[in-house]
């Protein structure tokens, strides 16, 4: 699956195997196939992805909002700590 992570300092691509999102309406875990749908990230909160090779990587959000479609995730947000490995 593809995630698409989009901020004012930079833009980021990478293909990941999971994906949790921390929102309002409690934490999900996004796996390739999952319904699509558009929700609000919970401030101050963790975005924790694995990618294909099975590291995880975690960014903090400052805040955001997520677009999950069946094959990729595009995350618009404020990170606190921006990883552009």
């Amino acid at each position: 699956m593809d995630l698409h992570i989009i901020s004012p300092d930079y833009e980021l691509t990478k293909k990941i195997a999971w994906i949790e999102l921390n929102t309002p309406r409690g934490n999900y875990i996004i796996q390739q196939g999952h319904i699509p749908f558009i929700i609000p990230l919970s401030p101050q909160q963790p975005l924790t992805f694995q990618l294909e090779s099975g590291k995880q990587q975690t960014v903090h959000v400052l805040d955001g909002i997520v677009e999950v479609t069946r094959t990729k995730v595009i995350v618009i947000m404020r990170a606190a700590n921006p990883d552009k490995k």
